[in-house]
C-alpha cells in the first residue's frame, strides 16, 4: 500500500512520540518489576530474551549468530546471554555437526516451560494494562503494529 500524500509533519511526529514513549514505559523498571513477579522465576530480562530467541528461531536450528540478529544485538552479546540460558538449563548448547567451530542452540525442557510462563507472564501485565480497552481497539493496535514492524523491516533489506 502506497502512503497517502495527505500525511502531516504532525502526524508522523505524534507517532514517533508514541513509540518513543511505548519503549521507555516497557524499559521502565515497574514494568521489568510487574513482568518477573508475574513471571514467578529467578531469571533475568536478558536472559529471557536471549532463551525466546531461540525459541522463536527453533524450527532452523539456531546459531548464535541467528539470536544475536533476531535480537538485534552484537554476537558477543547474544554469546554472554545464551552462555547465562546455558548455565541455568534454559538453553542445550552442542557443537554443529557440518562446523564444529559453530554451535546450533535448542531449548531444554525447562526453556520450553519457562517460555509457557513468560507468555502467560506477559499476558497478565498486558491484559492489566488493557482491561478497559474494546476488544476491537485491541485488534487494531495490534494489526497496526504488526504492519509498522513489516514496513520498517524493509528498510534492513538493500
Amino acid at each position: 500500500m502506497m502512503q497517502s500524500m495527505a500525511v502531516t509533519h504532525e502526524q508522523l511526529d505524534a507517532l514517533d512520540e508514541a513509540l518513543v514513549s511505548v519503549r521507555r514505559h516497557t524499559q521502565r523498571p515497574g514494568y521489568r518489576r510487574r513482568l518477573l513477579a508475574a513471571l514467578g522465576e529467578p531469571v533475568d530480562l536478558g536472559t529471557l530474551r536471549a532463551v525466546r530467541a531461540v525459541g522463536r528461531l527453533a524450527d532452523d536450528v539456531p546459531s548464535v549468530g541467528d539470536v544475536a540478529e533476531l535480537l538485534m544485538i552484537e554476537a558477543s552479546t547474544a554469546s554472554r546471554l545464551l552462555d547465562r540460558a546455558v548455565c541455568a538449563g534454559y538453553v542445550a548448547r552442542t557443537p554443529a555437526p557440518h562446523d564444529r567451530r559453530r554451535s546450533q542452540l535448542a531449548l531444554t525442557e525447562a526453556g520450553v516451560a519457562l517460555l509457557d510462563k513468560a507468555d502467560a507472564a506477559r499476558r497478565r501485565v498486558l491484559s492489566a494494562v488493557t482491561e478497559h480497552w474494546d476488544p476491537d481497539d485491541l485488534d487494531a493496535l495490534s494489526t497496526l503494529l504488526a504492519r509498522l514492524g513489516r514496513d520498517l523491516d524493509r528498510l534492513e533489506t538493500p
